[in-house]
């Protein structure tokens, strides 16, 4: 039966998890959007709950996408998906899966990327979708408080969170952690001894660590860098969003293997 009442308890539910305090005491977020569950799937991760509505999508056709399975199906009325709904444009169906984290010990071999107190969701979210696209397996995020689940993040991600590790550490283990691997610490930072990223050594032995937009990295990485590399600006303009500098960075890195 579709459930049509804004006050029915499991549209109350669905709706409690746009806040992060219900989703963080539950382990659960919600997931809207057919590319992002179709990698969430691929990755092993089946959704407890499907909310649809049959003004976009008929049950039939979730099953066949993403088999039953134990998942519970949710038929909503299109008022009550709609504001549901965190895309500009609602998706066919939103799924409720359980949350999950990663440790500095599922990190995989390969080049790291370190976000120290990155403040914006949507910038975190393109990041990690930058990565997925470049074949970066593995982020680290020190110093922040953003929720690896929230809509901003799995949204700009497209479901990229699921291809790879992303890991919540304080700067001191993630520096330890660096250092066990022998990995060289290039920091995107601008001091008297900054160099042009081009001219640094590409290698997968690495760590790229990126401050926030506001206030830059902090002093413990510009100490313990092994290089501290910028991106020369041709304009009038002197910086770029996190999220474009990790782009061009990290796509020089790709380049310079394949080059190499």
């Amino acid at each position: 039966m579709v459930i049509e009442s804004f006050s029915n308890p499991k549209y109350k539910y669905l709706l409690s998890l746009s806040k992060s305090k219900t989703r963080k005491k539950d382990g659960v977020f919600l997931m809207e959007g057919r590319p992002e569950l179709d990698l969430a799937i691929k990755s092993g991760y089946e959704p407890a709950m499907i909310a649809f509505s049959e003004a976009y999508i008929q049950k039939s056709e979730i099953v066949a996408l993403i088999g039953e399975g134990n998942t519970q199906f949710i038929p909503l009325s299109k008022a009550l998906f709609d504001s549901l709904s965190y895309q500009n444009v609602p998706q066919n169906f939103i799924g409720v899966f359980s949350s999950f984290s990663s440790s500095l010990e599922d990190l995989q071999e390969g080049p790291m990327v370190l976000l120290e107190k990155v403040e914006k969701p949507g910038n975190l979210g393109a990041i990690l979708r930058t990565c997925d696209a470049l074949g970066i397996k593995n982020v680290l995020v020190t110093d922040s408080p953003v929720d690896l689940f929230n809509p901003n993040i799995l949204r700009n991600s497209r479901g990229a969170l699921f291809a790879l590790k992303c890991v919540f550490t304080s700067n001191e283990k993630a520096l330890e952690y660096f250092r066990k691997r022998g990995l060289k610490v290039l920091s995107a930072a601008l001091s008297d001894q900054s160099i042009d990223y081009r001219k640094a050594s590409v290698s997968n032995s690495v760590a790229y660590v990126f401050g926030s937009e506001a206030n830059g990295l902090s002093e413990f990485w510009l100490t313990n860098s092994d290089e501290n590399i910028i991106i020369p600006m041709q304009g009038v303009v002197d910086s770029l969003n996190v999220s474009v500098s990790v782009a061009i960075i990290l796509s020089h890195h790709v380049n310079g293997k394949t080059n190499s």
